[in-house]
């Protein structure tokens, strides 16, 4: 076992073009805080497996991170199969799930350190707990308001306020201690399909029932994301061959276009 105090995972579907300006910034700043990383990719073969499993071959072969390659898996599925072989592998005090379209900024993993250490757990303006932290300014609450005295932004609950977005952060990129994903979180909720608000929305709703709620660390200028719909969006694009055109599309809970 080497015992890591942060580990981040990254899954990742196709897109070789954004994980090529992504994936790098992920493991240099993972180097630079002696911190650790796994990334899984199912791609199949009609979306490039190829070359980009090719990629991804290269990449650990140079730096030296924790690479699963698999058919089609759900996202859900491939998180929690992840998490659970990061804790045996690494036993991280901390641990970051994010979508393979966002990087890191050089500073961003010992100010996500910081916020954890200092605030999980501790009241938010709101009245709930810290316990869940992202870094993705992107997709924020449009009515975040700054912590008092910090970079931090959180959500104020006002009168109609949506618990999910109270309680949770976007499954872009979410941070919490080891023991936060296993005893609050309990990990992401699986379905019998690819759509990811379905997979994910549950875990925000726990987070908020159990008295927590999610900070925006430093604002969300330690992150970046490239504009692009990743495996986590169901509509008409051009990964929609993901999700069955018949049994998904007669689903009321799809966005799924025909």
């Amino acid at each position: 076992m080497d015992q890591t105090e942060f580990l981040t995972i990254v899954g990742s579907y196709a897109n070789l073009d954004i994980v090529r300006q992504t994936l790098p910034t992920v493991i240099e700043e993972t180097k630079r805080n002696n911190a650790r990383l796994i990334v899984h990719d199912s791609t199949e073969p009609r979306h490039g497996q190829t070359e980009k499993w090719a990629y991804l071959q290269d990449m650990e072969r140079q730096h030296g991170f924790f690479l699963l390659l698999s058919t089609n898996l759900s996202m859900a599925h491939a998180r929690n199969m992840c998490m659970r072989l990061g804790q045996e592998l690494f036993l991280p005090a901390y641990i970051a799930m994010m979508e393979d379209d966002h990087g890191y900024r050089p500073g961003f993993i010992p100010q996500l350190l910081d916020a954890m250490k200092c605030y999980y757990g501790k009241p938010s303006p709101n009245g709930l707990r810290f316990g869940l932290f992202t870094g993705c300014g992107s997709h924020r609450h449009r009515k975040s308001q700054s912590l008092p005295g910090t970079e931090h932004t959180y959500v104020p609950i006002k009168e109609k306020t949506n618990p999910m977005v109270v309680g949770g952060a976007n499954s872009c990129f979410r941070a919490a201690p080891s023991h936060h994903w296993d005893h609050v979180l309990k990990g992401y909720d699986t379905d019998e399909y690819l759509i990811s608000t379905h997979q994910t929305k549950n875990l925000n709703a726990r987070n908020y029932h159990k008295g927590f709620t999610a900070m925006l660390v430093g604002g969300g200028r330690y992150m970046f994301d490239l504009d692009h719909s990743s495996r986590g969006w169901s509509g008409g694009n051009e990964m929609s061959g993901l999700w069955d055109d018949q049994y998904a599309a007669s689903d009321p809970r799809s966005r799924y276009k025909t």
